[in-house]
């Protein structure tokens, strides 16, 4: 998956989620969005790890 920000995952995570929760969903269209879905949280929770981070160095630096 390309590099892309937290505003770009998030909005493709909430499409995939709302065709998840369309009842027409095929079983096969539904397993293949709910590996695209897994793959997109992780990239979500990587880019909110690498703000924790930074936040946590820029709270230590502050404090000198």
């Amino acid at each position: 998956m390309e590099k892309q920000d937290y505003q770009v995952l998030s909005e493709k995570l909430d499409d995939v989620l709302a065709k998840l929760q369309a009842p027409d969903v095929h079983v096969d269209q539904a397993v293949m969005l709910y590996e695209q879905g897994l793959k997109l949280l992780a990239a979500l929770e990587k880019h909110l790890k690498q703000a924790e981070n930074k936040i946590e160095k820029l709270k230590a630096q502050s404090k000198g």
